[in-house]
């Protein structure tokens, strides 16, 4: 089998294998076995398993961002038609590809350390929104960094609360009340948090 294909397998069966049972859970005989290969071979491709962790999250966690990045520069309008496309491309891809979407939840606080001022994670794109619209007067003065952390927020808890059964249906079903939200958070007064 050629090393691309390989790699592609392996990559493919620790994104479920992390998902179903957790990064720390899941040993490198786990991965072999899922991915059809032997044990050593994983070495080939990836330096340990914290490596090959670190892999996936930084290669998809980016491709996210930047996703985010085209959606919201495409995106004819103010904040809130950029907000409601973000928002809705994030709820469709916790619908459409959940394995992803909940590995990239279950390991951010690992990984994001890591990555978290890469031009194009998700938190840096929606501060740069949010700088725009202070900036054109679209929303009140307010800490971009705190503001982009708050919406956020409001998108990643209700997918939480999905994977762990406290709220139900579709992620797709919450975007109209999570863009709504995230508007009205954005206009709050908010005087305690301006920017120093």
């Amino acid at each position: 089998m050629p090393a691309d294909a390989t790699r592609r397998r392996l990559r493919t069966a620790a994104l479920e294998l992390f998902v179903e049972q957790g990064v720390v859970e899941t040993t490198t005989r786990d991965l072999a076995k899922k991915a059809g290969i032997a044990e050593g071979t994983i070495y080939r491709h990836f330096e340990s398993k914290d490596d090959l962790v670190r892999d996936l999250f930084c290669d998809h966690y980016v491709r996210f961002g930047a996703d985010l990045n085209r959606i919201q520069a495409e995106t004819a309008g103010g904040i809130d038609a950029k907000l409601r496309a973000m928002i809705d491309f994030m709820c469709r891809l916790y619908d459409e590809e959940p394995t992803l979407y909940r590995f990239l939840l279950l390991v951010q606080h690992a990984a994001l350390p890591n990555i978290r001022t890469a031009p194009t994670s998700p938190a840096v794109i929606f501060r740069g929104l949010i700088s725009r619209a202070i900036e054109q007067g679209e929303i009140p003065e307010q800490n971009p960094a705190l503001a982009a952390s708050m919406v956020l927020g409001a998108i990643i808890q209700p997918a939480l609360s999905l994977i762990y059964g406290s709220l139900t249906g579709t992620m797709s079903n919450f975007a109209p009340a999570i863009a709504s939200a995230c508007s009205a958070l954005l206009r709050a007064p908010r005087q305690h948090l301006r920017a120093a």
